[in-house]
């Protein structure tokens, strides 16, 4: 099958876009076009149908990637209790941002991507006016999956860190004190992917010590040898979840009415067959209700006894996980309360690493400066990840953490 892959450097519509057209995970051409012209210069390069299944690649700054501990015992019960998990990082409203979840991994373990509402609409509606109707959007650092190599991503003006578990944007001049905090201490040998030019591999390995990295192996690859590895696009983590799913078109009326008939039927017969009182239909239907409510509030509390307001108690149990880290929010709190015009837009906390991620506007650098020499001299260590202006402020992700 064949499919398009698309990078989105901006909203803009006309916008130059990269893109590569493979087929069974092999790369057959690749080119650079605004985005209304992507479609057909790929099919102007090989005989293909006139419409591509096509995967969207935004950039990895514009998500928050985090893997949270979801409670439920089947998949639609996890996206009920997701929100709740990932509320915790957040600085945003949860109304104002969407939430996709990925599979549910050993341990309970949900890989999460979170974007803003705005943000992902504004792509939508660039993708719109350029005809292009994705079947998956994500970002290039989910190609990855979940292998245990470290790989780094050149993405424009900025280098992606992903891991099994995470990932990181950062600026090129702050990759030499951001990566060997991401390296395992352990000597068990672990390899570096280098995804862009060959300049990025030799610059890694100036910026490891060889006394200390000996067990780290570098290597340089081409964007289209990650593409090649994607055997399954359609199972990657996709933002295209919930009110953004995509509806199957493929499906006439008339089939999807015949669906319909069917199911409905089924459920006739059923219902006629099992209940045949209504009353006794009805209130075994409640009894039912109410025990699959009590599962979902077992799974968290580890009880089947109610009291007081579950929704309260829900989010006592999810504002206790912000107990460990709240030291860094009132620290964080008075250094910024003073500073007019700052927006501080997302928390990551790392409870291994003792670290906490902040994405922050400021008005002006002058202002994020004042900022990050309030923090310095409150005692915490600043790594500034990212830090440029966008229109007229200043957007900035830094790393702090204790010396």
């Amino acid at each position: 099958m064949d499919i398009l892959f698309v990078e989105l450097s901006d909203t803009a519509s006309d916008c130059l876009s990269r893109w590569w057209l493979c087929k069974d995970a092999t790369v057959m051409a690749s080119g650079t076009a605004s985005l209304s012209n992507v479609e057909t210069a790929a099919l102007e390069k090989v005989n293909a149908p006139a419409r591509l299944a096509t995967v969207v690649l935004l950039p990895d700054s514009e998500i928050l990637y985090i893997q949270v501990e979801v409670p439920g015992r089947s998949q639609a019960r996890v996206r009920q209790a997701a929100p709740f998990a990932v509320e915790p990082h957040l600085t945003e409203n949860i109304e104002d941002v969407h939430i996709a979840i990925g599979d549910v991994q050993s341990g309970g373990i949900v890989p999460c991507m979170v974007m803003n509402k705005a943000r992902l609409e504004s792509y939508l509606a660039a993708l719109e006016q350029a005809d292009i109707r994705p079947s998956v959007i994500t970002t290039p650092s989910m190609l990855v999956g979940t292998s245990t190599e470290l790989y780094l991503i050149e993405s424009g003006s900025s280098i992606t860190l992903r891991t099994s578990d995470q990932l990181a944007v950062v600026a090129p001049e702050a990759l030499s004190s951001t990566l060997p905090l991401t390296i395992p201490s352990e000597t068990e040998s672990i390899a570096i992917r280098c995804v862009g030019p060959s300049s990025m591999a030799t610059t890694v390995d100036r910026t490891l010590d060889p006394g200390k990295f000996e067990h780290v192996e570098i290597e340089s690859i081409e964007f289209e040898t990650l593409l090649g590895g994607v055997t399954d696009p359609f199972g990657l983590l996709n933002l295209q979840q919930g009110v953004y799913a995509v509806s199957d078109s493929s499906n006439s009326i008339r089939q999807n009415l015949n669906k319909t008939v069917v199911v409905a039927g089924i459920c006739v017969l059923l219902v006629s067959a099992v209940f045949l009182i209504q009353g006794f239909w009805a209130e075994l239907q409640a009894e039912r209700l109410r025990e699959e409510s009590l599962d979902i509030y077992e799974t968290v509390y580890n009880t089947r006894e109610v009291s007081g307001n579950p929704v309260f108690r829900m989010q006592e149990r999810m504002g206790a996980r912000v107990d460990q880290r709240s030291r860094w929010l009132v620290l964080l709190e008075s250094v910024v309360a003073t500073t007019a015009g700052v927006e501080i837009q997302n928390l990551d906390f790392n409870e291994t690493q003792n670290k906490m991620g902040v994405s922050f506007l400021a008005n002006s650098f002058q202002e994020f400066e004042t900022i990050r020499s309030r923090m310095e001299d409150s005692g915490m260590r600043v790594e500034v990840n990212v830090a440029e202006q966008q229109t007229n402020r200043v957007w900035a992700r830094i790393t702090l953490s204790t010396p």
